[in-house]
């Protein structure tokens, strides 16, 4: 998995600071590493289809 870390960093780096409340810009992450997720298993359904 090239990209596996971009989710579990995504959740971590947007909760880092003092008293913060919301996540920051970095929470976006977090969704690179869904879209990520998506396209690997959506490559994997096709290649067993294809097989």
């Amino acid at each position: 998995m090239a990209n596996g870390g971009a989710a579990p960093a995504g959740f971590f780096l947007s909760a880092v600071g003092a008293g913060r409340t919301r996540p920051n810009r970095l929470i976006v992450l977090a969704w690179i590493g869904a879209g990520f997720l998506v396209a690997g298993l959506a490559a994997c359904g096709v290649g067993l289809l294809t097989a």
